[in-house]
């Protein structure tokens, strides 16, 4: 997954929790819309969740660095 499709749901899911936040403090809130968003702000943290977990799976490979003679370079720190 792309750090631009994880970024988007990041954006979607913050629009949806400002939504229901927005219905909330209505004198009456419509129940049924407030379900339904829920429903696609738990959608979207389950996608969330799911690219974390898989991220989290992903192995570092090592890679070859050249060494130096460190004590050549810091001999005037000693």
């Amino acid at each position: 997954m792309s750090v631009k499709y994880f970024r988007s749901l990041l954006y979607k899911s913050s629009q949806i929790q400002n939504e229901i936040e927005k219905e909330q403090k209505r004198r009456i809130p419509d129940w049924m819309r407030l379900l339904k968003l829920k429903k696609i702000r738990l959608s979207i943290k389950n996608k969330l969740v799911k690219i974390a977990r898989d991220q989290s799976r992903v192995t570092l490979q090592p890679i070859a660095i050249k060494s130096h003679d460190h004590n050549k370079h810091w001999s005037h720190l000693h």
